[in-house]
Formats: structure tokens, C-alpha cells, sequence
């Protein structure tokens, strides 16, 4: 008894994380299905302390249920191009600019940006967002809270706005993506076959300093071969 009971509990831990410790070996050490019943996944963002492996996790699965729902195979997981999305959702942030064009030297355009990870394609593809990183219903207005407080409607101050979760957020950019004609049409492009997403998160200075998510998916076509 003792002896199966130790090896619920191992199992236990193999299929669970820890917050702040998504790394890229955890592609592969959890299915999509397992990934969505992770705790973490649903844990509200602390944004001092976000797990950006975990964020862009999130996103790269709520894309491929997309790419599933629309009878597409789903995209495998490239550790390169998601340095290059990640990469590219940091220079926005630190630098100031919301563009598929870099202002960062030698970075200009997304082909720059993979020729600088040693990627040469002919089929590259970029989708970029930035959206606010609460759960928040577009059209109402907000109280903004002192001293760290929390985010409430101006109409009811009992009504709380929670931070995004991993996995709400992931559900959002995407759904924003989807709706948009040029990003869904990369979503579904057949042609690209590997994917990353970057992600990164900001104060809106014009908006009172509520935190806002910059997301970033970078796509990669056939001729990648066996890049990881």
C-alpha cells in the first residue's frame, strides 16, 4: 500500500509545475491536455514576477487548438523562433515602439531577426498584439486603485478586475488574432509548420500605467528541416 502510494504521489509531481519554472524541456514533458489542467496555467498574473515560458506556452497551445479546430495539424514548437517573438515582444517594450518593423539596429524586419538566430527561410510570418493584461470588459470605465490596489468598474467599486491568468490571456490574444483577417490567415497558413510566441509586459503610460501585454507569434515554413 505504502509502495503504490509513493508512486501516486511521484506521479503526482511529474505531472504538475511549480509557478515561475516553465523551460522549454516542459514542451515535451507535457501534452496539451495536460498542459490546460496545470494549476499554474489558471493562477492569475503577478506581472512583477510573470512567468514569460509559461505565458508563451499558453499561447503557443490556445493557437494550436485553433490550428486542430480548423482541421490543420498543429504547429511543433521551435525553441529558436520563440527567442526571436521573445526577443522582439522585449525590444517593443524596452525601446518604446508597437511594429513589425525593429527600431533596433540590425533587427529591422522579422527576416533580420530570424537571420540573427542563423535562419534563413524563404517562409517566414510575424502576428503582434498589444492588449491590456486585465480581464476587463471593453467599453466600461475603471477605477484606478492607490498604492497597488486593485482595478474596479467605475460603476460598482465591489466589482473587482482581476489580472489575466495565463491561460485567459493566451484565449484573448488569440481570439483578437483570429478575428483579424491577415493574422488568422497565418494561423492557418498550411504552409507554415513550426511556431513561438513571445510575450512581454508593460505599464500603459497614456493609460494610468495599467499593465499591458505585448504578444508576438513568429511562424516558420517547410524548408526549417530539423531546427529546434
Amino acid at each position: 500500500m505504502a509502495l503504490r502510494l509513493l508512486s501516486i504521489i511521484l506521479l503526482f509531481i511529474s505531472n504538475s509545475l511549480v509557478a515561475q519554472t516553465w523551460i522549454s524541456t516542459d514542451y515535451n514533458r507535457f501534452t496539451p491536455a495536460q498542459f490546460f489542467q496545470l494549476a499554474a496555467v489558471h493562477q492569475t498574473i503577478n506581472y512583477k514576477k510573470m512567468d514569460r515560458g509559461l505565458l508563451q506556452a499558453a499561447m503557443f497551445h490556445v493557437t494550436n487548438q485553433e490550428r486542430i479546430k480548423h482541421g490543420l495539424p498543429a504547429f511543433e514548437h521551435s525553441d529558436t523562433i520563440e527567442k526571436v517573438a521573445s526577443d522582439h515582444a522585449s525590444d517593443m517594450v524596452n525601446f518604446q515602439f508597437y511594429s513589425h518593423i525593429s527600431q533596433v539596429k540590425g533587427k529591422q524586419t522579422v527576416n533580420d531577426r530570424f537571420a540573427r538566430e542563423g535562419i534563413n527561410l524563404k517562409l517566414v510570418g510575424e502576428n503582434i498584439s498589444s492588449s491590456i493584461g486585465l480581464q476587463y470588459q471593453d467599453g466600461r470605465k475603471i477605477n484606478i486603485p492607490r498604492s497597488g490596489g486593485m482595478y474596479t468598474y467605475a460603476s460598482s467599486k465591489r466589482e473587482v478586475i482581476l489580472p489575466h491568468t495565463y491561460l485567459s490571456y493566451a484565449q484573448e490574444a488569440v481570439r483578437l488574432w483570429m478575428n483579424s483577417p491577415s493574422h488568422r490567415k497565418s494561423i492557418l497558413n498550411p504552409d507554415f509548420v513550426k511556431m513561438g510566441c513571445g510575450a512581454s509586459v508593460y505599464g500603459n503610460r497614456e493609460f494610468f500605467n495599467v499593465p499591458y501585454l505585448i504578444g508576438v507569434q513568429n511562424f516558420g515554413g517547410k524548408d526549417m528541416g530539423q531546427l529546434k
